[in-house]
């Protein structure tokens, strides 16, 4: 059987996160406005909250009211959503090192959200972040690196490093890029055990692209035990989440009796799946099968 391992679209797109108030955080040496702004926010007053959190950011420079702030900006509590301000709050918070700020202030350049675009300028920011463990800042720069929006061009050794660090925390997507890159000797060797393992967590954290990969690994061998009923589990996995070529594979399997009983209604049925997906093979291969 020719297992088709259709890759889909690497590296989905990654959405900004918006942090929820800390619980009194405020620096020592902090005016009131900050701890104010807290005490609002914890009696459900936001509008209080958010006025109080800006005097704090902006005029005592307390780097957790612009975190705080910011989120609240960000989300439209309140008063309306406001981008902007929410940038700069997290600009203000993120040249005091408050990683949580930096988080998003560099996602938000590199999104060029509420502001111009500046993937540039979002690498320090973001490998602030990235340093204090922020797994999705380190995707974040993983991608900036991967697809060259900084420098002269790719640098997918940069990339792999910073994907690296990214999973397994960001599992869904870091795990996945970073099992891309073991698997093809991009950014450094050939690492087939590295990139199973990269698929699985990908996997398991409810990627379909990394199911549809680990289950190639299982089948082909690549870097662990070849198991074609871990194959076909991993297929089928990735097919119920709307994974043409997992749909397909899994259709196979399940036809030729690999890894299991062979079950045409299931192959058919897998197919016809693979079919709606957009694999004209699909198509066909179901109407081959009577019933």
């Amino acid at each position: 059987m020719k297992v088709l391992a259709l890759t889909a679209t690497l590296f989905a797109g990654l959405a900004a996160f918006a942090l929820a108030p800390a619980t009194a955080q405020v620096e020592a040496g902090g005016d009131t406005a900050a701890l104010a702004g807290q005490a609002a926010y914890n009696a459900g007053d936001f509008a209080t909250a958010r006025a109080k959190y800006e005097v704090g950011c902006f005029t005592e420079n307390n780097s957790a009211a612009c975190t705080n702030l910011g989120a609240m900006a960000t989300k439209g509590e309140g008063g309306a959503a406001d981008l902007t301000t929410a940038r700069r709050a997290y600009k203000v918070g993120c040249t005091k090192s408050q990683a949580e700020a930096c988080e998003n202030y560099g996602s938000m350049l590199k999104a060029g959200r509420g502001g111009a675009k500046d993937a540039a300028g979002a690498i320090a920011p973001l490998t602030t972040a990235c340093n204090a463990k922020f797994a999705t800042s380190c995707y974040e720069l993983g991608t900036s690196y991967f697809f060259g929006e900084v420098g002269s061009g790719p640098d997918l050794a940069k990339a792999r490093q910073f994907f690296s660090r990214a999973c397994p925390d960001y599992a869904a997507d870091g795990c996945y890029a970073l099992g891309v890159l073991q698997r093809d000797g991009q950014g450094g060797a050939v690492d087939a055990a590295g990139a199973a393992r990269s698929f699985k967590l990908s996997c398991d954290a409810g990627l379909s692209d990394g199911c549809l990969e680990y289950g190639v690994a299982q089948y082909s061998g690549a870097g662990v035990a070849q198991d074609y009923a871990g194959a076909r589990s991993s297929f089928a996995q990735a097919c119920n989440t709307g994974n043409a070529g997992a749909c397909m594979n899994a259709g196979m399997m399940a036809r030729d009796g690999q890894g299991g009983a062979a079950d045409p209604a299931a192959a058919k049925r897998l197919f016809g799946l693979g079919c709606k997906l957009g694999i004209q093979d699909g198509c066909t291969m179901a109407a081959q099968i009577g019933g």
